[in-house]
């Protein structure tokens, strides 16, 4: 049987699992092209080869818009979780681009950020390979994205209700897996914000979770994790940093409440970290594809992958292991 360990010893976040799944080698033109049967506007997507404290993995990034804008690499986000964005300026635009971007580093240049503001990193030396591809219906696009030597992030203020990002997957071509999976995801996330602010889940407004990078997060973590031809995912031990988090809500103690809501019944301990490390989507990835929580399970690994985190932690690289393989039976 093949499975997937996801070892959380810096945390989970959507944009750092689809980082860990590019590197253990679903393709970036293969979540271009699922995610541009979504009705989202264009888009354009990077992915880069990083390091956090000497640990090289892959750090995903998406933002709207048919090219890249300096504009973009100089706002942060603003969210109730770690890695969700908020977005808006919509765009008519029909098709996506992908950008594979691998950097190579002086070992000292191996800190991050887990999706908050941050002073540009700089690389050395960079070798830079663009994909793009172009959705069904055919506009005239400027296609030359720029390529740059840190993260790509921009904030924006629009919001998806839960009943627009479910017509969106429900009546896209998605595969039935990846539909059943990404509505679930976002079904717990509805339900958590749901219960903390008295409202039904179908009444809930996602003010940064329906942003273009949340949508893409969980709709491309489920398409990588079909694509690998996972089984059953086993999740380690969750660790949560401490502290307080700024959100649309105002000021919260770590973890976030609707991460915490997301996590009922399943441990969580928290670190001396002073960031919030488990977003409510890194959270709701685990509750909907964890399929036992604790140690590696016995396994025969094949592939390992990292996927990259923003923010610089002092204890540990800001980094998401996945382990691809399959489970040995006693």
């Amino acid at each position: 049987m093949k499975v997937l360990f996801l070892d959380c010893f810096s945390g989970i976040a959507g944009d750092m699992t689809v980082g860990a799944l590019v590197d253990l080698g679903v393709k970036p033109s293969t979540l271009e092209w699922e995610l541009s049967k979504l009705d989202i506007g264009d888009f354009h997507m990077h992915f880069e080869r990083q390091q956090r404290k000497s640990v090289e993995g892959v750090k995903f990034g998406i933002h709207e818009g048919a090219t890249h804008t300096h504009e973009q690499d100089e706002h942060g986000h603003h969210h109730h979780g770690e890695h969700e964005h908020e977005h808006g300026d919509e765009h008519a635009h029909e098709h996506g681009h992908a950008h594979e971007h691998e950097h190579h580093h002086e070992p000292e240049h191996a800190h991050h950020e887990h999706e908050h503001p941050h002073e540009p990193q700089h690389h050395e030396e960079g070798e830079h390979s663009h994909e793009h591809s172009h959705r069904r219906q055919e506009h005239d696009h400027d296609h030359g994205a720029e390529v740059h030597h840190h993260d790509h992030h921009h904030e924006h203020a629009h919001g998806r209700s839960h009943a627009e990002i479910r017509e969106l997957i429900a009546h896209s071509e998605l595969s039935a897996f990846v539909k059943k999976h990404a509505l679930a995801i976002f079904g717990r996330i509805a339900e958590a914000e749901g219960k903390i602010h008295g409202k039904a889940p179908a009444d809930v407004e996602f003010h940064e979770v329906g942003a273009l990078d949340s949508i893409a997060d969980i709709v491309c973590v489920c398409v990588g994790i079909e694509a690998l031809g996972v089984e059953k995912v086993f999740v380690s031990a969750r660790h949560e940093g401490r502290g307080i988090i700024e959100c649309a809500h105002g000021t919260f103690p770590v973890p976030a409440p609707a991460t915490l809501e997301i996590l009922k019944g399943i441990p969580l301990s928290q670190i001396d970290e002073p960031h919030e490390l488990i977003t409510p989507t890194g959270a709701a990835i685990v509750a909907e594809f964890g399929s036992g929580f604790g140690p590696m399970p016995k396994m025969k690994s094949e592939k390992i992958g990292y996927g990259v985190g923003t923010r610089e932690l002092e204890s540990r690289p800001n980094v998401l292991r996945a382990v691809l393989g399959e489970l040995v039976e006693d």
